[in-house]
């Protein structure tokens, strides 16, 4: 039910094969941004589930402090018990999180943004750049303009206009909280909503084309 939660996928063969190829898209976008992973000192994994991706990091890179944080207190629960050498925190809904200022070189945060209502989405981008290094970078998932186009034509309208369109589903409802369904964003709107923030902000679709990552290096 964890793999379930993070995926909609049960089978376990299938979940570590994304997992692991999660791993190698932040490695690789990292490495785009001037960041080497095995020379960094603390990397947070924001909204790690049951670690689907982290695992591979920790086998792959175990010089470094690896930390995970998730709304999910059973996924953290897991992790602590099965995935020894990382740090793991369950997080309250909104920030702070337990963390001083400038305390990681990286931060990834994968099928995050995608859920977050705007108020939210605002509220954690201000505590991710809190968190990074002047110069640190965060790694960032979005819905591409290929996945946006399941909206129907008021959503496509609203995603052109504002850029943003956050869509509550009804099977949902009272199963997740309100702000954490289904979110869309345009390059532009994502990009812009960064640049108070962070510098060199860089957008690309990822190969499966249903979502794009975006890239920032705090200022």
């Amino acid at each position: 039910m964890l793999r379930y939660r993070v995926s909609e996928l049960l089978g376990r063969d299938d979940f570590l094969t994304i997992g692991e190829g999660c791993a190698s898209l932040m490695e690789r976008h990292s490495r785009l941004m001037g960041v080497d992973l095995p020379g960094t000192r603390r990397v947070l994994d924001f909204g790690c589930g049951c670690g689907r991706t982290l695992r591979w990091f920790l086998r792959d890179f175990p010089s470094v402090e690896f930390h995970g944080v998730d709304v999910d207190e059973e996924a953290i629960a897991w992790c602590r018990k099965n995935l020894p050498g990382a740090i793991f925190f369950q997080n309250q809904p909104k920030p702070p999180l337990p963390y001083p200022d400038r305390h990681f070189d990286v931060i990834y945060c994968l099928s995050v943004f995608t859920h977050l209502d705007e108020a939210m989405q605002d509220l954690w981008l201000a505590e991710l750049s809190r968190l990074l290094v002047p110069g640190g970078v965060v790694l960032l998932t979005v819905h591409s303009d290929l996945a946006a186009k399941v909206l129907d034509d008021e959503g496509l309208a609203a995603l052109g206009t504002a850029g943003f369109v956050h869509r509550r589903s009804r099977k949902l409802r009272g199963i997740v909280p309100d702000w954490y369904h289904t979110t869309f964003h345009s390059p532009d709107y994502i990009m812009q909503r960064l640049a108070p923030r962070f510098e060199d902000i860089r957008y690309e679709t990822v190969p499966d084309g249903i979502q794009a990552i975006v890239m920032a290096r705090a200022r």
